[in-house]
């Protein structure tokens, strides 16, 4: 699948990390989309296909896992990944426990490992659509 075709969606309250993150996964060939309230995020989710979902934990109104939880909700396939500057053994467990694949620690530190672990959601995405695809489910 053209990179392109791939929407990532990141949910964060702060905006120079939306920013930062969009410009890396841009420059990557990503489609990017960048929601600093869950409410949005939620509401995009629903109208629009988003293939990759990165989810900050700790926000206002709303947390991460529970953003989590209705993203897969609506679209199983959709493949998240969740950051925290605040990370906690509990809530990392707590986010693959509802699903997330990858769970990233802000700040990022590694670029090239940010993008690599997008780049595995990729993968698992395609390997499930072609799996699907397969059993005549798509």
């Amino acid at each position: 699948m053209d990179r392109k075709k791939i929407t990532v969606l990141i949910l964060d309250d702060e905006e120079n990390i939306l920013s930062s993150l969009r410009r890396i996964l841009e420059a990557s060939g990503y489609t990017v989309v960048t929601k600093n309230k869950p409410e949005d995020a939620i509401d995009y989710v629903r109208n629009n296909i988003v293939h990759i979902a990165l989810l900050d934990i700790l926000m206002p109104n709303m947390d991460g896992i529970t953003v989590l939880n209705i993203i897969k909700e609506i679209s199983g396939l959709t493949q998240v990944i969740m950051m925290s500057a605040y990370s906690t053994v509990d809530r990392i467990v707590s986010a693959l426990e509802n699903g997330a694949n990858d769970f990233l620690l802000k700040p990022f530190d590694n670029i090239d490992a940010f993008v690599a672990i997008v780049e595995d959601s990729e993968n698992k995405l395609l390997r499930w659509q072609k799996i699907l695809s397969e059993t005549g489910a798509i």
